[in-house]
């Protein structure tokens, strides 16, 4: 079972099209805050975010794609890990998600479709009098981006399970502090909704890893993690920093769909 596991195949498009966006979210990330704007004039936080800049857009058009996701894996770990964790600069600490999918795509062929490393080696075959290169990569590649995604719902989950979320505390606060309401004092009642609201928002966090991990349920928590990253986008007006959050998180789910589909989606074919 492990090695049918481990030898399956599938299309290494999906993965290519989640390389394209995550690099794109990535790049106008650090091309806003780090670079263009010197949010932080320290000049070795500048150096390795240039890094990543450049990186990324090599990721983005796939040349080099081994070289450049090990890049820019490396720059970002200096960023998210010395300058953010261990320094303590909030901002290069926060990109968790980002980092995390920098590494992954470091570890992953995802450069085998939609990129100019494809292009390259098509017209090395044609030139040689042989086919080209298969589109296929191991399925639990693909899997790796389904299992992160599922832990930062878990983690979600757990902090959602804080008595002062699920006594509609915390939730009053962040109501409070982004509407400046007064419909706690005017809407005795409304308490009542913002209880609930916690409760049903810690249930989802906790269904979507479930559903993530099942691949029967998978489609369909994908569009209850849509629903769910867009209510919340909605009701509370995120920061530019959150909205790359929800960006790479909605770019993650991309390794939700089937990759056939995908391949023949871009292919323009019919199913197979």
């Amino acid at each position: 079972m492990l090695e049918s596991f481990a030898a399956t195949e599938v299309s290494s498009r999906s993965l290519g099209l989640l390389r394209i966006f995550a690099a794109l979210t990535i790049w106008v990330e650090f091309a806003s805050p780090w670079v263009a704007h010197r949010m932080d004039d320290s000049a070795g936080t500048m150096l390795l975010a240039w890094v990543v800049l450049v990186a990324a857009w090599f990721v983005v058009f796939g040349f080099k794609t081994r070289w450049a996701t090990a890049i820019m894996a490396l720059a970002f770990a200096g960023l998210h890990l010395y300058y953010g964790v261990a320094l303590g600069n909030a901002k290069l600490a926060a990109p968790v998600q980002e980092f995390q999918i920098t590494v992954l795509l470091a570890l992953t062929p995802c450069g085998r479709s939609l990129s100019v490393d494809r292009a390259l080696a098509v017209r090395r075959a044609k030139r040689d009098g042989c086919g080209p290169p298969p589109e296929r990569i191991c399925w639990w590649q693909l899997e790796l981006f389904i299992v992160q995604t599922a832990t930062i719902y878990l983690w979600l989950g757990y902090e959602g399970c804080d008595p002062r979320w699920l006594s509609g505390e915390l939730l009053e606060r962040q109501i409070l502090q982004w509407y400046g309401s007064d419909m706690f004092v005017v809407h005795p009642g409304f308490h009542r909704f913002a209880v609930v609201a916690a409760w049903t928002a810690t249930i989802v966090e906790f269904g979507l890893v479930v559903g993530l991990l099942v691949r029967r349920l998978r489609p369909y928590a994908m569009w209850v993690a849509l629903a769910f990253l867009f209510v919340h986008m909605l009701v509370f007006s995120t920061s530019y920093l959150g909205s790359y959050v929800f960006l790479m998180m909605m770019t993650m789910l991309i390794a939700c769909l089937s990759p056939q589909r995908i391949h023949d989606l871009i292919s323009l074919q019919g199913p197979r």
